[in-house]
């Protein structure tokens, strides 16, 4: 261990998101078909619970345009998303989930836990990371 005590701590959570992201992409798209960008971005549109502007997606996912833009058409094509117009600006448009949509992102969602579950019995570094503080549940 170093002498820079968050460094260490950052560059362990990095490693520990690392293995959850990898064994989250193989489960997902085998379960589903979904990659966890487009997990995260379901997930935002259902703590949304109506219609979103299509670009703050980007800004609440932490995902670049280009990306949602890409995930979004495959995701309305899929018929898990609507989109409209934006009422307020012809340039953009407005996305929500779609009845089915929500019921695969909540599949999901259960699936997710299962293997975080799993991931946090296992190993010790995954439960640390997911613990929640004393105080939360």
């Amino acid at each position: 261990m170093t002498e820079a005590p968050l460094t260490d701590r950052w560059m362990a959570t990095v490693r520990v998101g690392a293995q959850i992201a990898q064994a989250a992409e193989r489960l997902l798209s085998e379960a589903y078909g979904l990659c966890v960008s487009g997990f995260e971005i379901m997930d935002v549109m259902d703590r949304e619970g109506d219609w979103i502007r299509a670009g703050e997606l980007s800004a609440r996912a932490s995902r670049s345009q280009p990306q949602v833009s890409r995930l979004l058409a495959q995701m309305v094509d899929a018929g898990y998303v609507e989109r409209r117009p934006c009422a307020t600006d012809r340039r953009g448009f407005d996305v929500r989930l779609t009845a089915s949509g929500g019921d695969l992102f909540a599949r999901a969602t259960g699936t997710m836990e299962e293997l975080l579950g799993g991931l946090a019995g296992a190993r010790p570094e995954v439960r640390e990371v997911l613990a929640a503080p004393r105080g939360d549940v």
